[in-house]
């Protein structure tokens, strides 16, 4: 497990304090927040990967098809 040191202002977290309660309590939720974070990170960039990998696969199915074919011909034929 990697271990970070960061620093947070005091006022501000004695502002917060009351809501959070002891030093345990704030360090069990400040893990939660920032394993939270990373997991949105992580689903993001998944979300990417996937999104350049399908335009990836349409453009390649694009370049194979005939020279001459027209997709608006042809989307309109099918409605």
């Amino acid at each position: 497990m990697c271990i970070y040191n960061i620093s947070i202002d005091d006022a501000l977290m004695e502002r917060v304090r009351p809501a959070l309660g002891d030093n345990d309590a704030v360090s069990r939720w400040m893990q939660a927040q920032i394993v939270g974070l990373l997991q949105q990170m992580v689903d993001g960039m998944q979300q990417n990967e996937t999104k350049t990998t399908l335009s990836s696969r349409l453009r390649g199915i694009a370049a194979h098809a005939p020279k001459d074919f027209d997709y608006k011909k042809e989307l309109e034929n099918r409605y």
